[in-house]
């Protein structure tokens, strides 16, 4: 038998020396409402935190998309492996309308929408900014358990005074493994931006060697490390 297999007709394949395993593709999701009027409100600091993604994930493993949550429907933009600009003219925006919903409803944030697509799209982080979820308790607790099941990971960063707001928010993000923070103004968005790159890409030595002056920075690291 053994003599058959070591046939001299035999073709031996060469090994690839190029070969490399096959990392694993990291979706970041940033989404923006509110006050910040959408992600251009926001837009230096959300073009420095996806240079900083882009930098700091191998190339090739990681995609980006930017979504604008709005009263009336959500804007969002195609996967891309490179930085998205939110306030460049040539950026292609997806425009998604419920034609089901009450008037009402579309008075609201339609955060329901976006959770459901990023889940669709298999999206393994998303970081929110915003001052408002409307979307009522019992579909914060749906989209909970369904982020927890796919193990996403929702970061959420609160911007406004309003009391119920800020708990959905901080439940959202305590309760999928995320990080939670009220931000005062977008300045302080700033600072915790290294922070943020670290975290959402999982990278433990670059948290680890972070070692920020600014409050709301080192107050963010000391979240993460009590997970």
């Amino acid at each position: 038998m053994f003599s058959r297999l070591a046939s001299r007709d035999a073709m031996l394949l060469r090994a690839d020396a190029q070969w490399q395993p096959t990392a694993p593709l990291l979706r970041i999701e940033i989404m923006a409402s509110g006050p910040f009027e959408g992600l251009r409100g926001i837009r230096a600091a959300v073009n420095r935190l996806q240079d900083s993604l882009v930098t700091a994930v191998r190339k090739g493993t990681l995609e980006l998309r930017l979504t604008e949550v709005r009263r009336t429907c959500r804007h969002s933009t195609a996967w891309s492996t490179a930085s998205v600009d939110p306030g460049a003219d040539t950026t292609t925006w997806q425009c998604f309308v419920d034609a089901f919903a009450s008037e009402r409803e579309r008075r609201k944030t339609m955060f329901v929408q976006a959770f459901r697509e990023s889940l669709r799209n298999q999206v393994n982080h998303v970081v929110v900014f915003g001052d408002r979820f409307d979307d009522g308790v019992l579909f914060l607790g749906a989209a909970i358990r369904a982020f927890r099941r796919q193990g996403v990971r929702v970061s959420a960063f609160f911007l406004g005074d309003d009391f119920n707001s800020r708990n959905m928010y901080h439940l959202l993000a305590i309760s999928t493994g995320g990080v939670f923070m009220r931000l005062s103004d977008s300045c302080n968005l700033d600072a915790v931006l290294p922070v943020i790159t670290a975290f959402a890409c999982g990278d433990r030595a670059r948290l680890a060697a972070l070692a920020p002056s600014a409050p709301e920075a080192r107050a963010l690291i000391a979240q993460i490390r009590r997970r």
